[in-house]
């Protein structure tokens, strides 16, 4: 397409750079959804340029005197051989997206959909709003709660959300820079000028830049996809998204070929749906694919290019570039040899050439999964967080926060992480067992299928602060669960099992009340003694009969006073004395009648006198016996019986909800009398 052998066509401007470079030649690959990279041949007169100065330069390349071409950053300089006069120097252009490969980090995203990401880590790199933009379709891009960049490059980061997402993205170019435009569809790639007209290579010179060779293949791929999640807020609910692509008329059957996987990564059907057609695309961007050579300095990927002219009309049409390898050759820059050789073996000695593959305009690109999502190997552990002044700091599921060790930006509050589910050894509905980690606990993380957006605590572990609650490896025989009173500390709950021979123990403190409901019999054996000490009052209530057998002898000692309420019948039965003492009084009375038989020997004695009934007769002695002589009987002191006080219900919070309530109405205002006499609450 060049008609003069000995001019220049090839120009390199570096900004803000005087320079007397002469392009010899150079390489380039640039493609949708990658960074491109071209390497420049470059001969100057001055050997001694300051290579350092000339680092990270913008700089257009120019494929023909018309201004069409390549914006980049040199990424890359260096310094070859020198002849007589010139000097060569090797140097490679990129975008400035590219630098985002040499930052490798581990930070969290949350709240954020994938753009806002997007955007937030390109501005952090200097690329600001007017270097890229996105042409994104009606498509809402849902806010990532939780979004992990995990030892992973800003680079692979930004294209694997891109992909994940089905974003693409392309470049284009000017003299003053490059814009990078990101996209969803087929309408965000502009349109080249002019169709560009097929003529088959016969060696000649076109007059026009020309497609020089055009083939196109179809080949077989996935036909439908199918994904399934799980969401634990709707557990019974079976998540699952398909999508299948509509058949051309008159196509012909092709086989069944599905994509299934699980997990979706999905929480709703809308969703799921979505991401299946986006990973449906992906599979089928390239069944359709085209390939040519041509001279056409024009073409960039992420552009639709018309072809005219081609044999077989339905190929003359609109093809999005997807790859454009771009190469030139000028060589008559050199007055001199300075070893170089410009002929690879191919013919190809000057001017420009390129070799693109394309698809059909109306087939949705989808960038492949070449970035895949770090996976975490192993478990990791986290210290748990919460906002100030909080202990314990969970949700209606138990779930807590944690900071990574290796997150730089956490700043220990309730916002370091997503909330994270807690392990149990036993969850059902409304049983199970439950321990929430507290703030500044370190745990044990795990990661589901290794994805370091769904992490998991699976344990709690001890450190150099927080200590085992008894010395090891002295009590090393000791299984404990001990708590500590929340807020503030101060008093705890335990519970101690110690397993040393000949001192095994079973050891349980409450720092306040312990409560026990028990829905049928509670048998206890006490292999030697026991030993019962209450503080203040004890309350207790039998519903039905008690039975008490001691082997022994019974000791029991009343300081104040004993009251005892018989509802009907009390029977004593006593195997050989009853002897009772009392330091002032002895009060009994009857109703009816009082009967005290005794079977050898009876008397009543007050002073001096007294009066004995025995087998032998009635003994009456005292300094003077009256009868019928008047006077009054002594009178006691009366029974003045105290109730006693009903004992209160033991705490049964949701756990005890099958408990009938334990106490009726009167018994619940006794108690409630007691509780404000002994200003007593629990």
């Amino acid at each position: 397409m060049f008609n003069a052998a000995n001019e220049t066509h090839f120009s390199l401007t570096l900004e803000d750079v005087e320079h007397d470079f002469k392009l010899l030649e150079f390489r380039g690959r640039e493609a949708i959804s990658q960074p491109y990279r071209f390497d420049l041949e470059l001969v100057s007169e001055r050997p001694d340029l300051e290579l350092q100065a000339l680092l990270h330069k913008p700089a257009f390349l120019a494929f023909d005197p018309a201004g069409k071409g390549i914006h980049g950053l040199v990424h890359r300089i260096a310094q070859g051989e020198s002849g007589q006069r010139l000097t060569r120097y090797r140097l490679t252009l990129v975008p400035q997206l590219a630098y985002l490969a040499h930052r490798t980090n581990q930070r969290i995203f949350q709240h954020l959909t994938v753009p806002q990401i997007i955007a937030q880590v390109l501005e952090e790199h200097g690329i600001q709003a007017d270097a890229y933009r996105f042409q994104l379709g009606p498509v809402v891009y849902p806010e990532r709660e939780y979004c992990v960049q995990y030892d992973e490059t800003d680079l692979h980061f930004v294209q694997r959300l891109c992909e994940e997402e089905g974003i693409h993205y392309h470049f284009e170019h000017s003299t003053a820079g490059h814009v990078l435009v990101f996209g969803d569809g087929q309408t965000s790639f502009a349109r080249l000028g002019q169709p560009t007209a097929y003529l088959q290579d016969n060696g000649m010179t076109a007059d026009e830049p020309v497609i020089k060779r055009f083939a196109v293949r179809i080949a077989t791929r996935t036909s439908r996809v199918s994904r399934r999640d799980y969401d634990f807020e709707q557990p019974r609910l079976r998540m699952e998204a398909a999508y299948r692509g509509e058949p051309a008329v008159n196509a012909i059957p092709q086989p069944d070929l599905e994509d299934y996987d699980y997990p979706g990564r999905f929480t709703e059907r809308a969703r799921g749906k979505h991401l299946s057609q986006r990973a449906l695309e992906r599979h089928r961007h390239d069944y359709h694919l085209a390939e040519g050579d041509s001279d056409q300095t024009g073409l960039v990927s992420g552009h639709l290019l018309e072809i005219s002219d081609h044999p077989r009309r339905e190929w003359n049409d609109l093809w999005l570039l997807t790859e454009v390898l771009h190469e030139g050759k000028q060589p008559q820059v050199l007055e001199e040899s300075i070893t170089s050789h410009v002929d690879n073996g191919d013919g190809f000695v000057q001017g420009y050439r390129n070799h693109f593959s394309a698809t059909p305009w109306d087939i949705s690109f989808r960038p492949p999964l070449n970035h895949p999502k770090p996976k975490v190997l192993g478990s990791q552990t986290a210290v748990v967080t919460g906002p100030a002044g909080e202990e314990i700091h969970c949700d209606e599921y138990g779930r807590v926060k944690v900071q990574f060790h290796w997150d730089r930006h956490g700043q220990a509050d309730d916002k370091t992480s997503c909330w994270l589910r807690v392990s149990s050894s036993w969850a059902g509905d409304r049983y199970g067992g439950i321990a929430i980690p507290r703030v500044g606990m370190e745990v044990l993380v795990t990661f589901l299928e290794g994805d370091p957006d769904q992490p998991l605590v699976t344990g709690c572990l001890y450190h150099k602060e927080h200590q085992v609650p008894y010395d090891l490896p002295a009590n090393k025989t000791r299984t404990v669960f001990k708590t500590l009173s929340s807020p503030g500390g101060g008093g705890y709950n335990e519970l101690r099992i110690e397993d040393r021979k000949g001192a095994e123990q079973i050891y349980l403190h409450a720092q306040r009340d312990w409560d026990e409901n028990i829905e049928h019999d509670q048998k206890i054996r006490v292999g030697h003694e026991r030993h019962d000490t209450v503080e203040a009052n004890s309350y207790s209530e039998l519903k039905a009969e008690e039975h008490l057998i001691v082997a022994g002898d019974r000791k029991v000692e009343v300081k104040p006073d004993d009251h005892l309420t018989v509802g009907q019948t009390q029977h004593i039965k006593l195997g050989t004395a009853q002897l009772t003492k009392a330091g002032r009084e002895i009060h009994l009375k009857a109703g009816q009648k009082m009967v005290i038989e005794a079977g050898v020997e009876l008397t009543l004695k007050a002073g001096g006198s007294f009066i004995k009934l025995d087998p032998g007769g009635i003994t009456v002695s005292g300094p003077l016996a009256r009868i019928n002589a008047g006077g009054a009987p002594g009178k006691g002191s009366g029974v003045k019986i105290k109730p006693p006080v009903l004992p209160g219900v033991a705490d049964s919070d949701k756990a005890g909800s099958l408990l009938e309530q334990a106490l009726p109405s009167e018994a619940d205002s006794l108690l409630r009398k007691r509780k404000r006499s002994l200003n007593f609450s629990g």
